[in-house]
Protein backbone atom coordinates (compact mmCIF):
# COMPACT_ATOMS: atom_id res chain seq x y z
CA UNK A 1 0.00 0.00 0.00
CA UNK A 2 1.28 3.50 -0.80
CA UNK A 3 0.80 4.30 2.55
CA UNK A 4 3.47 2.16 4.46
CA UNK A 5 6.82 2.70 4.39
CA UNK A 6 8.69 -1.04 4.48
CA UNK A 7 12.21 -0.94 5.60
CA UNK A 8 14.53 -2.37 2.71
CA UNK A 9 15.69 -5.33 4.45
CA UNK A 10 12.10 -6.16 5.64
CA UNK A 11 11.34 -5.57 1.65
CA UNK A 12 14.24 -8.10 0.37
CA UNK A 13 13.11 -10.59 2.79
CA UNK A 14 9.24 -9.87 1.48
CA UNK A 15 10.70 -10.13 -1.54
CA UNK A 16 12.33 -13.51 -0.97
CA UNK A 17 9.32 -14.97 0.59
CA UNK A 18 7.42 -14.38 -2.36
CA UNK A 19 10.09 -16.07 -4.59
CA UNK A 20 10.03 -19.15 -2.36
CA UNK A 21 6.48 -19.75 -2.61
CA UNK A 22 6.15 -19.27 -6.56
CA UNK A 23 9.04 -21.81 -6.44
CA UNK A 24 6.96 -24.28 -4.24
CA UNK A 25 4.00 -24.11 -6.03
CA UNK A 26 6.16 -25.21 -9.46
CA UNK A 27 7.78 -27.98 -7.80
CA UNK A 28 4.33 -29.29 -6.06
CA UNK A 29 3.12 -29.27 -9.54
CA UNK A 30 5.55 -31.23 -10.58
CA UNK A 31 5.52 -33.78 -7.88
CA UNK A 32 1.43 -33.80 -8.51
CA UNK A 33 1.83 -34.93 -11.84
CA UNK A 34 5.08 -36.32 -12.54
CA UNK A 35 6.02 -33.81 -15.45
CA UNK A 36 8.42 -30.79 -15.63
CA UNK A 37 6.82 -29.86 -19.01
CA UNK A 38 3.35 -29.83 -18.78
CA UNK A 39 2.49 -27.36 -21.29
CA UNK A 40 3.83 -25.30 -23.95
CA UNK A 41 4.18 -22.61 -21.83
CA UNK A 42 6.96 -24.84 -19.17
CA UNK A 43 9.25 -25.57 -22.47
CA UNK A 44 8.09 -24.86 -25.99
CA UNK A 45 10.70 -26.89 -27.33
CA UNK A 46 10.53 -29.99 -24.96
CA UNK A 47 6.67 -29.69 -25.68
CA UNK A 48 6.28 -30.07 -29.03
CA UNK A 49 9.02 -32.49 -29.90
CA UNK A 50 7.73 -34.89 -27.10
CA UNK A 51 4.06 -34.36 -28.28
CA UNK A 52 5.26 -35.46 -31.92
CA UNK A 53 7.42 -38.54 -30.55
CA UNK A 54 4.08 -39.66 -28.45
CA UNK A 55 2.12 -39.23 -31.31
CA UNK A 56 4.40 -41.24 -33.97
CA UNK A 57 4.27 -44.14 -30.57
CA UNK A 58 0.29 -43.89 -31.05
CA UNK A 59 0.62 -44.61 -34.52
CA UNK A 60 2.82 -47.63 -34.54
CA UNK A 61 0.46 -48.81 -31.78
CA UNK A 62 -2.26 -48.85 -33.56
CA UNK A 63 -0.48 -50.47 -36.74
CA UNK A 64 0.83 -52.70 -34.08
CA UNK A 65 -2.47 -53.93 -33.44
CA UNK A 66 -3.63 -55.33 -36.73
CA UNK A 67 -0.04 -56.52 -37.46
CA UNK A 68 -0.79 -58.73 -34.37
CA UNK A 69 -4.36 -59.16 -36.49
CA UNK A 70 -2.58 -60.01 -39.72
CA UNK A 71 -0.14 -62.91 -37.22
CA UNK A 72 -3.18 -64.42 -36.36
CA UNK A 73 -4.94 -64.24 -40.05
CA UNK A 74 -1.58 -66.32 -40.71
CA UNK A 75 -1.50 -68.63 -37.83
CA UNK A 76 -5.04 -68.97 -38.27
CA UNK A 77 -3.85 -70.50 -42.10
CA UNK A 78 -1.36 -72.60 -41.06
CA UNK A 79 -3.59 -74.46 -38.64
CA UNK A 80 -5.87 -75.22 -41.08
CA UNK A 81 -2.91 -76.65 -43.35
CA UNK A 82 -2.15 -78.91 -41.00
CA UNK A 83 -5.14 -79.85 -40.42
CA UNK A 84 -5.80 -80.17 -44.28
CA UNK A 85 -2.49 -82.33 -44.61
CA UNK A 86 -3.82 -84.83 -42.12
CA UNK A 87 -7.12 -85.35 -43.97
CA UNK A 88 -5.23 -85.81 -47.75
CA UNK A 89 -2.59 -88.22 -45.71
CA UNK A 90 -5.80 -90.26 -44.50
CA UNK A 91 -7.24 -89.93 -48.04
CA UNK A 92 -4.26 -91.23 -49.46
CA UNK A 93 -3.79 -94.58 -46.36
CA UNK A 94 -8.28 -95.06 -47.52
CA UNK A 95 -6.39 -95.28 -51.61
CA UNK A 96 -3.90 -97.35 -50.24
CA UNK A 97 -6.18 -99.62 -48.61
CA UNK A 98 -8.22 -99.47 -52.03
CA UNK A 99 -5.87 -100.51 -54.23
CA UNK A 100 -4.03 -103.50 -51.89
CA UNK A 101 -7.65 -105.25 -51.44
CA UNK A 102 -8.45 -105.25 -55.03
CA UNK A 103 -9.46 -108.29 -56.61
CA UNK A 104 -5.95 -110.24 -57.85
CA UNK A 105 -5.65 -111.11 -61.01
CA UNK A 106 -5.31 -114.44 -62.28
CA UNK A 107 -4.15 -114.11 -65.74
CA UNK A 108 -4.09 -111.42 -69.18
CA UNK A 109 -5.02 -113.47 -71.73
CA UNK A 110 -5.28 -113.16 -75.43
CA UNK A 111 -6.54 -116.86 -76.72
CA UNK A 112 -9.28 -119.67 -76.28
CA UNK A 113 -6.09 -121.57 -74.52
CA UNK A 114 -5.15 -118.91 -72.28
CA UNK A 115 -9.20 -118.31 -71.48
CA UNK A 116 -10.07 -122.29 -70.43
CA UNK A 117 -6.38 -122.87 -68.80
CA UNK A 118 -7.29 -119.64 -66.13
CA UNK A 119 -10.55 -120.66 -65.79
CA UNK A 120 -9.91 -124.25 -65.04
CA UNK A 121 -7.26 -123.11 -62.78
CA UNK A 122 -9.61 -122.64 -60.34
CA UNK A 123 -7.78 -119.65 -58.77
CA UNK A 124 -9.92 -117.19 -57.60
CA UNK A 125 -9.68 -113.49 -59.14
CA UNK A 126 -9.84 -111.61 -62.45
CA UNK A 127 -9.27 -113.20 -65.93
CA UNK A 128 -8.77 -110.13 -68.20
CA UNK A 129 -9.23 -110.11 -71.72
CA UNK A 130 -7.16 -108.09 -73.73
CA UNK A 131 -8.10 -107.64 -77.56
CA UNK A 132 -10.28 -110.23 -79.66
CA UNK A 133 -11.21 -114.14 -78.48
CA UNK A 134 -12.92 -116.42 -81.04
CA UNK A 135 -14.12 -119.93 -78.89
CA UNK A 136 -14.20 -122.95 -80.83
CA UNK A 137 -17.58 -124.26 -82.18
CA UNK A 138 -19.33 -125.30 -78.73
CA UNK A 139 -17.14 -124.37 -76.40
CA UNK A 140 -17.44 -122.01 -73.34
CA UNK A 141 -16.53 -120.83 -70.41
CA UNK A 142 -17.88 -121.81 -66.87
CA UNK A 143 -16.42 -119.36 -64.21
CA UNK A 144 -15.17 -121.31 -61.12
CA UNK A 145 -16.07 -119.54 -57.23
CA UNK A 146 -14.70 -116.16 -57.07
CA UNK A 147 -13.45 -115.67 -60.38
CA UNK A 148 -14.45 -112.78 -62.36
CA UNK A 149 -14.33 -112.12 -66.35
CA UNK A 150 -13.30 -108.42 -67.26
CA UNK A 151 -11.85 -106.81 -70.26
CA UNK A 152 -8.44 -105.02 -70.01
CA UNK A 153 -10.15 -101.50 -69.94
CA UNK A 154 -11.56 -102.49 -66.61
CA UNK A 155 -7.58 -102.06 -65.13
CA UNK A 156 -7.03 -100.00 -67.51
CA UNK A 157 -4.81 -101.41 -69.46
CA UNK A 158 -6.21 -100.49 -72.63
CA UNK A 159 -8.89 -97.98 -73.47
CA UNK A 160 -11.01 -101.21 -75.70
CA UNK A 161 -13.23 -103.40 -74.36
CA UNK A 162 -12.31 -106.68 -74.47
CA UNK A 163 -14.50 -109.27 -77.40
CA UNK A 164 -15.76 -112.68 -77.01
CA UNK A 165 -16.87 -114.60 -80.06
CA UNK A 166 -18.96 -117.51 -79.03
CA UNK A 167 -20.88 -119.87 -81.92
CA UNK A 168 -22.75 -123.21 -80.54
CA UNK A 169 -24.68 -125.79 -83.27
CA UNK A 170 -26.76 -128.68 -82.47
CA UNK A 171 -26.30 -128.16 -78.40
CA UNK A 172 -28.05 -126.28 -76.03
CA UNK A 173 -25.45 -124.22 -74.30
CA UNK A 174 -24.32 -120.68 -73.14
CA UNK A 175 -21.60 -118.64 -73.54
CA UNK A 176 -20.12 -117.57 -70.33
CA UNK A 177 -21.85 -119.56 -67.03
CA UNK A 178 -21.36 -117.23 -64.17
CA UNK A 179 -21.50 -117.93 -60.21
CA UNK A 180 -22.57 -116.48 -57.28
CA UNK A 181 -19.94 -113.29 -56.82
CA UNK A 182 -18.94 -113.22 -60.79
CA UNK A 183 -18.39 -109.87 -62.28
CA UNK A 184 -18.54 -109.48 -65.94
CA UNK A 185 -17.60 -106.32 -67.48
CA UNK A 186 -16.03 -104.59 -69.92
CA UNK A 187 -16.76 -106.86 -72.72
CA UNK A 188 -18.32 -106.98 -75.85
CA UNK A 189 -19.83 -110.49 -76.59
CA UNK A 190 -21.46 -112.12 -79.51
CA UNK A 191 -23.21 -115.19 -79.54
CA UNK A 192 -25.07 -117.46 -82.67
CA UNK A 193 -26.62 -120.30 -81.65
CA UNK A 194 -29.23 -122.50 -84.16
CA UNK A 195 -30.50 -124.54 -81.19
CA UNK A 196 -33.78 -124.17 -79.56
CA UNK A 197 -33.09 -124.11 -75.49
CA UNK A 198 -33.81 -121.42 -73.03
CA UNK A 199 -30.15 -122.14 -71.85
CA UNK A 200 -28.69 -121.01 -75.44
CA UNK A 201 -27.92 -117.69 -74.00
CA UNK A 202 -25.02 -115.34 -74.52
CA UNK A 203 -24.38 -115.29 -70.74
CA UNK A 204 -26.32 -117.53 -68.17
CA UNK A 205 -26.38 -117.02 -64.81
CA UNK A 206 -25.90 -119.36 -62.13
CA UNK A 207 -26.16 -117.34 -58.87
CA UNK A 208 -28.38 -117.00 -55.79
CA UNK A 209 -27.13 -114.82 -54.04
CA UNK A 210 -26.10 -112.41 -57.08
CA UNK A 211 -23.12 -111.37 -60.08
CA UNK A 212 -22.67 -108.27 -61.39
CA UNK A 213 -23.09 -107.92 -65.35
CA UNK A 214 -21.61 -104.42 -65.76
CA UNK A 215 -20.47 -102.41 -69.03
CA UNK A 216 -21.24 -105.36 -71.45
CA UNK A 217 -22.55 -105.36 -75.52
CA UNK A 218 -24.45 -108.04 -76.37
CA UNK A 219 -25.06 -109.55 -79.67
CA UNK A 220 -27.44 -112.38 -80.15
CA UNK A 221 -28.38 -114.52 -83.18
CA UNK A 222 -30.40 -117.06 -84.09
CA UNK A 223 -28.77 -119.03 -86.76
CA UNK A 224 -30.52 -120.57 -89.82
CA UNK A 225 -31.22 -124.28 -89.13
CA UNK A 226 -32.81 -127.58 -89.28
CA UNK A 227 -34.62 -126.28 -86.07
CA UNK A 228 -36.88 -123.61 -87.14
CA UNK A 229 -37.64 -122.84 -83.98
CA UNK A 230 -34.55 -121.44 -82.44
CA UNK A 231 -34.21 -119.49 -80.08
CA UNK A 232 -31.55 -117.55 -77.90
CA UNK A 233 -31.27 -114.91 -75.20
CA UNK A 234 -28.90 -112.28 -74.10
CA UNK A 235 -29.30 -113.35 -70.56
CA UNK A 236 -30.65 -115.85 -69.18
CA UNK A 237 -31.31 -115.75 -65.51
CA UNK A 238 -33.33 -118.93 -64.45
CA UNK A 239 -35.55 -119.44 -60.76
CA UNK A 240 -34.27 -118.08 -57.77
CA UNK A 241 -31.33 -116.08 -59.52
CA UNK A 242 -29.71 -112.66 -58.79
CA UNK A 243 -28.01 -110.35 -61.56
CA UNK A 244 -27.40 -106.82 -60.63
CA UNK A 245 -27.30 -104.56 -64.07
CA UNK A 246 -24.87 -102.21 -63.61
CA UNK A 247 -23.73 -99.06 -66.14
CA UNK A 248 -25.16 -100.01 -69.16
CA UNK A 249 -25.68 -103.42 -70.43
CA UNK A 250 -26.83 -103.08 -74.01
CA UNK A 251 -28.10 -106.07 -75.35
CA UNK A 252 -28.75 -105.90 -79.31
CA UNK A 253 -30.44 -108.53 -81.62
CA UNK A 254 -29.85 -107.63 -84.84
CA UNK A 255 -31.72 -110.18 -86.75
CA UNK A 256 -34.70 -109.61 -89.53
CA UNK A 257 -37.82 -111.47 -89.37
CA UNK A 258 -37.76 -114.93 -89.89
CA UNK A 259 -40.57 -118.09 -88.86
CA UNK A 260 -40.37 -119.02 -85.51
CA UNK A 261 -37.32 -117.45 -84.54
CA UNK A 262 -37.60 -115.93 -81.25
CA UNK A 263 -34.35 -113.81 -79.61
CA UNK A 264 -35.48 -112.04 -75.76
CA UNK A 265 -33.00 -109.56 -74.60
CA UNK A 266 -32.85 -110.74 -71.07
CA UNK A 267 -35.27 -114.23 -69.95
CA UNK A 268 -35.33 -117.08 -67.51
CA UNK A 269 -37.94 -116.60 -63.89
CA UNK A 270 -35.08 -114.73 -61.73
CA UNK A 271 -34.60 -111.15 -60.70
CA UNK A 272 -32.66 -108.67 -62.56
CA UNK A 273 -31.69 -105.64 -60.89
CA UNK A 274 -30.97 -101.78 -62.61
CA UNK A 275 -29.65 -99.27 -60.35
CA UNK A 276 -26.79 -96.90 -59.50
CA UNK A 277 -27.71 -94.70 -62.79
CA UNK A 278 -27.08 -97.54 -65.01
CA UNK A 279 -28.87 -98.02 -67.93
CA UNK A 280 -30.42 -101.29 -69.63
CA UNK A 281 -30.84 -100.93 -73.28
CA UNK A 282 -32.25 -104.16 -75.72
CA UNK A 283 -33.14 -103.49 -78.79
CA UNK A 284 -34.00 -106.26 -81.43
CA UNK A 285 -35.07 -106.36 -84.70
CA UNK A 286 -36.99 -109.66 -85.49
CA UNK A 287 -40.65 -110.07 -85.46
CA UNK A 288 -40.62 -112.32 -82.23
CA UNK A 289 -37.66 -110.22 -81.00
CA UNK A 290 -38.77 -109.74 -77.12
CA UNK A 291 -36.83 -107.24 -75.10
CA UNK A 292 -37.93 -109.33 -71.20
CA UNK A 293 -39.12 -112.34 -71.50
CA UNK A 294 -40.72 -114.11 -67.97
CA UNK A 295 -38.48 -111.92 -65.70
CA UNK A 296 -38.87 -110.04 -62.59
CA UNK A 297 -37.13 -106.26 -63.43
CA UNK A 298 -36.65 -104.44 -60.89
CA UNK A 299 -35.87 -100.43 -61.99
CA UNK A 300 -34.37 -98.65 -58.89
CA UNK A 301 -31.99 -95.56 -57.81
CA UNK A 302 -32.29 -92.94 -61.02
CA UNK A 303 -32.20 -96.16 -63.47
CA UNK A 304 -33.67 -96.27 -66.85
CA UNK A 305 -34.56 -99.37 -68.72
CA UNK A 306 -34.59 -98.86 -72.42
CA UNK A 307 -36.52 -100.86 -75.12
CA UNK A 308 -36.64 -101.36 -78.68
CA UNK A 309 -38.21 -103.99 -79.91
CA UNK A 310 -39.75 -104.68 -83.14
CA UNK A 311 -42.09 -107.28 -82.29
CA UNK A 312 -43.33 -107.29 -78.60
CA UNK A 313 -41.65 -105.27 -75.43
CA UNK A 314 -42.20 -108.67 -73.18
CA UNK A 315 -43.10 -112.36 -73.50
CA UNK A 316 -45.49 -113.93 -70.56
CA UNK A 317 -47.02 -117.19 -70.29
CA UNK A 318 -49.74 -119.25 -68.63
CA UNK A 319 -48.86 -119.45 -64.60
CA UNK A 320 -45.85 -117.56 -64.99
CA UNK A 321 -45.41 -114.01 -64.47
CA UNK A 322 -43.60 -111.41 -65.82
CA UNK A 323 -43.01 -108.50 -63.61
CA UNK A 324 -41.64 -104.79 -63.87
CA UNK A 325 -41.78 -102.58 -61.20
CA UNK A 326 -40.10 -99.32 -60.68
CA UNK A 327 -38.84 -98.51 -57.45
CA UNK A 328 -37.51 -95.16 -57.39
CA UNK A 329 -39.62 -92.02 -58.33
CA UNK A 330 -36.64 -91.22 -60.61
CA UNK A 331 -36.53 -94.81 -62.18
CA UNK A 332 -37.62 -94.58 -65.81
CA UNK A 333 -38.81 -97.31 -68.49
CA UNK A 334 -39.11 -96.24 -71.83
CA UNK A 335 -41.17 -98.59 -74.26
CA UNK A 336 -40.99 -98.32 -78.58
CA UNK A 337 -42.72 -101.08 -80.44
CA UNK A 338 -43.95 -101.90 -83.82
CA UNK A 339 -46.25 -103.96 -82.04
CA UNK A 340 -49.15 -101.90 -80.21
CA UNK A 341 -49.24 -104.58 -77.65
CA UNK A 342 -47.51 -104.65 -74.49
CA UNK A 343 -46.75 -107.82 -73.76
CA UNK A 344 -47.63 -111.35 -75.99
CA UNK A 345 -49.21 -114.48 -73.87
CA UNK A 346 -47.33 -117.44 -75.32
CA UNK A 347 -49.10 -119.99 -77.42
CA UNK A 348 -52.03 -117.02 -77.85
CA UNK A 349 -53.08 -117.54 -74.21
CA UNK A 350 -53.49 -114.78 -71.50
CA UNK A 351 -50.42 -114.64 -69.51
CA UNK A 352 -50.08 -111.98 -66.82
CA UNK A 353 -47.73 -108.92 -66.46
CA UNK A 354 -47.61 -107.44 -62.90
CA UNK A 355 -46.50 -103.55 -63.02
CA UNK A 356 -45.79 -101.97 -59.90
CA UNK A 357 -44.77 -98.07 -59.56
CA UNK A 358 -44.06 -95.59 -56.95
CA UNK A 359 -45.23 -92.09 -57.64
CA UNK A 360 -43.19 -90.19 -59.39
CA UNK A 361 -41.89 -92.69 -61.97
CA UNK A 362 -42.53 -92.24 -65.41
CA UNK A 363 -43.07 -94.42 -68.44
CA UNK A 364 -42.32 -93.36 -71.82
CA UNK A 365 -44.83 -95.40 -74.59
CA UNK A 366 -46.76 -94.98 -77.28
CA UNK A 367 -45.90 -91.50 -78.28
CA UNK A 368 -46.68 -90.50 -74.86
CA UNK A 369 -45.32 -89.48 -71.19
CA UNK A 370 -47.09 -91.62 -68.33
CA UNK A 371 -45.82 -90.51 -64.26
CA UNK A 372 -46.98 -92.21 -61.73
CA UNK A 373 -49.38 -89.92 -59.21
CA UNK A 374 -49.19 -92.22 -56.80
CA UNK A 375 -48.03 -95.81 -55.77
CA UNK A 376 -48.91 -98.85 -58.13
CA UNK A 377 -48.78 -102.01 -56.49
CA UNK A 378 -48.95 -105.41 -58.51
CA UNK A 379 -51.31 -103.92 -61.45
CA UNK A 380 -52.31 -107.10 -63.40
CA UNK A 381 -52.00 -106.07 -67.08
CA UNK A 382 -53.82 -108.29 -69.58
CA UNK A 383 -52.87 -109.88 -73.37
CA UNK A 384 -53.99 -107.38 -75.60
CA UNK A 385 -53.46 -104.50 -74.02
CA UNK A 386 -51.78 -101.76 -75.85
CA UNK A 387 -49.17 -99.55 -74.51
CA UNK A 388 -51.38 -96.53 -74.92
CA UNK A 389 -54.19 -98.12 -72.60
CA UNK A 390 -52.31 -99.74 -70.22
CA UNK A 391 -51.16 -97.10 -68.19
CA UNK A 392 -54.34 -95.05 -69.42
CA UNK A 393 -56.38 -98.06 -68.02
CA UNK A 394 -54.56 -97.54 -64.33
CA UNK A 395 -57.71 -95.37 -62.31
CA UNK A 396 -56.32 -92.60 -63.27
CA UNK A 397 -53.38 -93.55 -61.21
CA UNK A 398 -50.71 -92.03 -63.80
CA UNK A 399 -50.78 -88.31 -65.66
CA UNK A 400 -51.24 -88.98 -69.08
CA UNK A 401 -49.42 -86.46 -71.33
CA UNK A 402 -48.78 -85.88 -74.91
CA UNK A 403 -45.25 -86.76 -75.58
CA UNK A 404 -43.70 -83.15 -75.86
CA UNK A 405 -41.36 -82.18 -78.67
CA UNK A 406 -38.14 -82.24 -76.49
CA UNK A 407 -39.85 -85.86 -74.96
CA UNK A 408 -39.72 -87.22 -78.26
CA UNK A 409 -36.18 -86.12 -79.41
CA UNK A 410 -34.85 -87.66 -75.94
CA UNK A 411 -36.94 -90.81 -76.49
CA UNK A 412 -35.10 -91.25 -80.56
CA UNK A 413 -31.88 -90.39 -78.81
CA UNK A 414 -31.71 -92.94 -76.07
CA UNK A 415 -31.42 -95.59 -79.39
CA UNK A 416 -29.77 -93.40 -81.57
CA UNK A 417 -26.94 -93.18 -78.97
CA UNK A 418 -27.65 -96.71 -78.03
CA UNK A 419 -27.09 -97.55 -81.56
CA UNK A 420 -23.42 -95.93 -81.85
CA UNK A 421 -22.42 -97.29 -79.03
CA UNK A 422 -23.37 -100.76 -79.76
CA UNK A 423 -21.39 -100.38 -83.28
CA UNK A 424 -18.39 -98.89 -81.42
CA UNK A 425 -15.40 -100.57 -80.63
CA UNK A 426 -13.64 -98.75 -78.22
CA UNK A 427 -16.15 -97.04 -75.02
CA UNK A 428 -16.05 -95.68 -72.12
CA UNK A 429 -15.87 -97.49 -68.75
CA UNK A 430 -18.10 -96.75 -65.47
CA UNK A 431 -17.24 -99.53 -63.49
CA UNK A 432 -16.53 -98.56 -60.13
CA UNK A 433 -13.85 -100.30 -58.56
CA UNK A 434 -13.75 -100.40 -54.63
CA UNK A 435 -16.98 -98.17 -54.82
CA UNK A 436 -17.08 -98.62 -50.72
CA UNK A 437 -13.43 -97.32 -50.62
CA UNK A 438 -14.41 -94.25 -52.82
CA UNK A 439 -17.10 -93.37 -51.27
CA UNK A 440 -14.83 -93.31 -48.20
CA UNK A 441 -12.36 -91.26 -50.13
CA UNK A 442 -14.40 -88.37 -51.58
CA UNK A 443 -16.49 -87.92 -48.30
CA UNK A 444 -13.03 -87.19 -46.99
CA UNK A 445 -12.65 -84.56 -49.69
CA UNK A 446 -15.51 -83.27 -48.94
CA UNK A 447 -14.75 -82.76 -45.48
CA UNK A 448 -11.12 -81.30 -46.67
CA UNK A 449 -13.10 -78.64 -48.70
CA UNK A 450 -15.29 -77.83 -46.15
CA UNK A 451 -11.97 -77.07 -43.44
CA UNK A 452 -10.60 -74.96 -45.99
CA UNK A 453 -13.81 -72.64 -46.50
CA UNK A 454 -13.53 -72.74 -42.55
CA UNK A 455 -10.03 -71.63 -42.03
CA UNK A 456 -10.87 -67.66 -42.34
CA UNK A 457 -10.17 -65.66 -39.77
CA UNK A 458 -11.62 -61.94 -39.43
CA UNK A 459 -13.46 -62.63 -43.11
CA UNK A 460 -10.00 -63.08 -44.13
CA UNK A 461 -9.26 -66.65 -45.65
CA UNK A 462 -5.66 -66.82 -47.26
CA UNK A 463 -6.45 -70.17 -48.61
CA UNK A 464 -9.13 -69.27 -51.11
CA UNK A 465 -6.81 -66.84 -52.54
CA UNK A 466 -7.53 -63.81 -50.92
CA UNK A 467 -4.79 -61.83 -49.75
CA UNK A 468 -3.52 -59.74 -46.72
CA UNK A 469 -2.01 -56.09 -46.64
CA UNK A 470 -0.10 -55.28 -43.40
CA UNK A 471 1.77 -51.25 -43.05
CA UNK A 472 4.53 -51.49 -41.18
CA UNK A 473 4.53 -47.93 -40.89
CA UNK A 474 2.54 -44.82 -40.13
CA UNK A 475 2.81 -43.31 -43.55
CA UNK A 476 2.02 -46.97 -45.42
CA UNK A 477 5.31 -46.40 -47.46
CA UNK A 478 6.52 -49.94 -45.70
CA UNK A 479 4.44 -53.01 -46.13
CA UNK A 480 3.96 -56.24 -47.03
CA UNK A 481 1.34 -58.24 -49.02
CA UNK A 482 0.52 -62.05 -47.98
CA UNK A 483 -0.24 -63.80 -51.13
CA UNK A 484 -3.21 -65.86 -51.44
CA UNK A 485 -3.60 -69.51 -52.38
CA UNK A 486 -6.27 -72.06 -53.76
CA UNK A 487 -6.46 -74.45 -51.95
CA UNK A 488 -9.22 -76.20 -52.25
CA UNK A 489 -8.94 -80.12 -53.58
CA UNK A 490 -9.71 -79.46 -57.41
CA UNK A 491 -7.34 -77.14 -57.12
CA UNK A 492 -5.00 -78.74 -55.47
CA UNK A 493 -5.26 -81.44 -58.90
CA UNK A 494 -7.78 -83.96 -56.98
CA UNK A 495 -9.87 -84.78 -60.22
CA UNK A 496 -9.74 -88.47 -59.40
CA UNK A 497 -12.62 -89.31 -57.44
CA UNK A 498 -14.57 -92.29 -59.28
CA UNK A 499 -12.56 -95.20 -59.18
CA UNK A 500 -13.12 -97.49 -62.34
CA UNK A 501 -9.96 -99.33 -62.05
CA UNK A 502 -6.83 -99.98 -60.36
CA UNK A 503 -5.37 -97.07 -62.72
CA UNK A 504 -7.72 -94.30 -61.15
CA UNK A 505 -6.93 -95.05 -57.74
CA UNK A 506 -2.89 -95.01 -58.35
CA UNK A 507 -3.58 -91.72 -59.93
CA UNK A 508 -5.59 -90.97 -56.91
CA UNK A 509 -2.62 -91.65 -54.55
CA UNK A 510 -0.31 -89.47 -57.03
CA UNK A 511 -2.35 -86.59 -57.26
CA UNK A 512 -2.88 -86.91 -53.16
CA UNK A 513 1.04 -87.15 -52.95
CA UNK A 514 1.22 -83.74 -55.06
CA UNK A 515 -1.46 -82.32 -52.72
CA UNK A 516 0.35 -82.76 -49.91
CA UNK A 517 3.68 -81.55 -51.09
CA UNK A 518 1.68 -78.80 -52.38
CA UNK A 519 0.22 -78.08 -49.18
CA UNK A 520 3.72 -78.44 -47.67
CA UNK A 521 4.69 -75.62 -49.86
CA UNK A 522 2.01 -73.43 -49.02
CA UNK A 523 2.89 -73.89 -45.14
CA UNK A 524 6.40 -72.83 -45.78
CA UNK A 525 5.19 -69.67 -47.70
CA UNK A 526 3.04 -68.62 -44.59
CA UNK A 527 5.94 -69.51 -41.85
CA UNK A 528 8.00 -67.10 -43.90
CA UNK A 529 5.29 -64.49 -43.88
CA UNK A 530 4.91 -65.06 -39.97
CA UNK A 531 8.61 -64.77 -39.43
CA UNK A 532 8.65 -61.56 -40.93
CA UNK A 533 5.68 -59.90 -39.48
CA UNK A 534 6.49 -61.23 -36.17
CA UNK A 535 9.86 -59.84 -36.46
CA UNK A 536 8.78 -56.57 -37.86
CA UNK A 537 6.01 -56.45 -34.74
CA UNK A 538 8.81 -56.67 -32.01
CA UNK A 539 11.01 -54.11 -34.12
CA UNK A 540 7.57 -51.85 -33.67
CA UNK A 541 7.00 -53.06 -30.18
CA UNK A 542 10.78 -52.03 -29.48
CA UNK A 543 10.47 -48.64 -31.82
CA UNK A 544 7.55 -47.61 -29.59
CA UNK A 545 9.26 -47.83 -26.52
CA UNK A 546 12.30 -45.79 -27.64
CA UNK A 547 9.97 -43.07 -28.50
CA UNK A 548 7.90 -43.06 -25.62
CA UNK A 549 11.36 -42.71 -23.96
CA UNK A 550 12.73 -40.26 -25.46
CA UNK A 551 9.71 -38.04 -24.82
CA UNK A 552 9.77 -39.09 -21.29
CA UNK A 553 13.07 -37.48 -21.12
CA UNK A 554 12.29 -34.18 -22.42
CA UNK A 555 8.85 -34.03 -20.48
CA UNK A 556 9.07 -36.49 -16.83
CA UNK A 557 10.11 -34.80 -13.96
CA UNK A 558 13.21 -36.40 -11.41
CA UNK A 559 10.91 -37.25 -8.53
CA UNK A 560 14.11 -37.21 -6.18
CA UNK A 561 15.52 -33.99 -7.35
CA UNK A 562 12.04 -32.38 -7.38
CA UNK A 563 11.70 -33.57 -4.06
CA UNK A 564 14.77 -32.20 -2.85
CA UNK A 565 14.09 -28.90 -4.13
CA UNK A 566 10.76 -28.82 -1.95
CA UNK A 567 12.94 -29.35 0.58
CA UNK A 568 15.44 -27.38 0.20
CA UNK A 569 12.78 -23.98 -0.76
CA UNK A 570 10.41 -25.15 2.47
CA UNK A 571 13.99 -24.50 4.43
CA UNK A 572 14.83 -21.10 2.86
CA UNK A 573 11.03 -20.60 3.80
CA UNK A 574 11.83 -21.33 7.22
CA UNK A 575 14.88 -19.03 7.17
CA UNK A 576 13.31 -15.88 5.03
CA UNK A 577 10.81 -16.03 7.65
CA UNK A 578 13.04 -15.87 10.60
CA UNK A 579 14.96 -13.21 8.82
CA UNK A 580 12.05 -11.13 8.53
CA UNK A 581 11.34 -11.30 12.14
CA UNK A 582 15.04 -9.85 12.91
CA UNK A 583 14.19 -7.25 10.38
CA UNK A 584 11.27 -6.19 12.26
CA UNK A 585 12.11 -6.46 15.41
CA UNK A 586 14.33 -2.71 14.84
CA UNK A 587 11.36 -1.72 13.66
CA UNK A 588 9.52 -2.28 17.10
CA UNK A 589 12.36 -1.04 19.10
CA UNK A 590 10.56 2.53 19.11
CA UNK A 591 7.45 1.20 21.19
CA UNK A 592 9.83 0.94 24.33
CA UNK A 593 9.61 5.14 23.90
CA UNK A 594 6.28 4.96 24.71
Amino acid sequence: MSGISLTASMRSNLLSLQNIAGQQDIVQNRLATGLKVSSAIDNPSAYYTASSLNNRAADLTALLDAMSQGVQTIKAASETIESGTKFLEQAKAVASSALETTEPIIATVTNEAELLAAVNSEKQGLIVIDGTINMSVNSNISLKTGQSLVGAKYLGLSDRYGTINFEMSGIARAGINTVDGSLISDLNINYKTDTKAWNSAAIRNGAQNGCTLRDINITVEAALSADANAVCSGIYSPADTVANLRGSVNIRAPQQAAAGRRIYGISGHGTFNVTDNSKLNISTEGTLGFAVALAQLNIMDNAEANFDSYGYPMLSQPSVSNAIALLNPTARLNLRSNNPNIFYGSNGVDGDLIFSAVKGAQINAAGRCFTALEDVNKAMIQRGNTLNNTFNGQDNKFRDEETSPAVTDYFDDIFDDFADFMNSSSQNSSAHLSASGAAEYTGILKQYDNLIRDGSYKGVNLLQEQNLKINFNEDRSSKIEVKGVSADSLSLGLKTTAWENTADIEQSITELESAINTLRSFASEFGNYYNLVTTREDFTENLINVLEEGADKLTLADMNQESANMLTLQTSQQLAVNSLSLASQASQSILKLF
